[in-house]
Parts: C-alpha cells; structure tokens; sequence
C-alpha cells in the first residue's frame, strides 16, 4: 500500500488587484500527503478489483491572489479584489478521495464482460485558493466548488483469434450530469440567456458584476466499438 508526503512549488503570476509589490513570478509552496491501497481477486468466471486514494494537498505558505469572483476578496459586493491564503487551506481541483473498482465476468474463453466504476470526492473551484467563497444569491451564484461524482462504465470483449479482438466500450452508461472541474468567473449572462455587461449600477465608480461558478462538463453516455490487433 504506498504512501508518503511530497512537496510542490508552482510559479504565479501577479494579476489584476494583487499587490505590486510581489514579483511577477511567486512560488506559491505546497504540501501534503497520500495514500493508495488496491486489491483484486479471481472467483471462478469472475474477476474483481477495486482501488483508492486518499490526496491531502494543502498551501504551506501564505499569499495574496486575485480574488475578483470570490466572494470573501477585500472589496466585496461583485467588485475587484483580492483574497488571502492562509496556510492549510486545501488546493483547487484535487479531489481528495478517489475510488475505483471493476468487475469482469468470462462468458466463454473468448468473450468477456466488464463493468466498472470510477468515483472522485468534490473539489474546490479554481478561484476560491482560500476556501471561502460563499453565493450570496445576487453578485455571487454557485458554490465555488466541483461536486462529486459516480460513473459506470460497461465494456464487453470478443476474441476474435488469439491476436484480433473486437471491442465494446460504453462509458457513462446511466447518463450522468457531472463535472471534473470548476473555475470562479465574470458571468455576465442572466436567467434567461441575455448578456448584460453592467447588471448593477456604479459603487464608488466601479460596476459590480454578476460572478459565477464555470464547469467542465464530464462527457455523456459514450459508445464505440474498436479492434485490438496484438503483433
């Protein structure tokens, strides 16, 4: 079962409202640990496995950032601002728990079953470092993070000769909703699909502006049928 710590250093650069003191490229330092456990057995026909990880990574360093869709930045009320991250709060984007299994079942010697599915914990929104952002339901929509998600994937086998096999893979088989990950962003689009640059009237000089949560949609319910040739 491997498991250890590790340790990244990634290179930012100064945008927007963050302060002109710090250098254009800052090393943004990271930290955390893992763990990975996996098994697999065969009973008779049918072959199972299943596997998991566990991926704390945190920011080990304070810092200031951009924070002009984040709800918590020092501005406030849709305006441009920054955000402060504190050390502990946990990256973006890294789900931290992973689940993985599958199934195969030998319906004859040369034709196979296999079901299998794949499962990742949710994610914070890349734009909310801090882990602060909370809707407000007027400047700021969306939760500033990625939900879970489930997905079953069915394949099927057939061997055609020792070195030719024919393929059937659908991936997503029940159709789910769901997204791999989420960025925080100007959303100047409405509830009923019409652009508006300027929502709100001007604060102080400056416009709010309606932010929102962007996602990267997982695919559909996906068929395709290929051919392996082993030389």
């Amino acid at each position: 079962m491997p498991a250890g710590r590790y340790r990244v250093r990634a290179l930012k650069e100064r945008e927007g409202r963050t302060p002109p003191n710090l250098p254009r490229d800052t090393l943004l330092f990271g930290d955390g640990s893992y763990v990975e456990a996996s098994a697999d057995t065969q009973l008779g026909r049918v072959t199972v496995g299943a596997g998991y990880t566990f991926l704390d990574a945190t920011f080990q360093s304070p810092e200031t950032l951009n924070g002009e869709s984040n709800s918590s930045n020092d501005a406030g009320g849709g305006l441009e601002g920054s955000i402060e991250i504190e050390p502990g709060a946990r990256m973006p984007l890294i789900p931290r728990h992973v689940f993985k299994a599958f199934g195969e079942v030998t319906i004859r010697s040369n034709v196979f079953v296999d079901l299998g599915l794949v499962s990742a914990s949710s994610s914070y929104a890349r734009g909310n470092e801090n882990n602060a952002h909370q809707p407000d339901g007027t400047y700021y929509l969306g939760d500033g993070a990625t939900p879970g998600y489930a997905v079953v994937n069915l394949g099927a086998r057939y061997q055609l000769t020792p070195r030719i096999g024919i393929l059937l893979q659908v991936n997503n088989l029940f159709d789910r909703e769901y997204a791999t990950a989420s960025q925080l962003g100007v959303n100047g689009f409405t509830n009923a699909n019409t652009f508006i640059a300027r929502p709100f009237p001007s604060s102080g000089g400056e416009f709010p502006l309606r932010h929102g949560t962007f996602v990267a949609p997982g695919a559909p319910t996906t068929l395709w049928v290929g051919a392996r040739l082993t030389l």
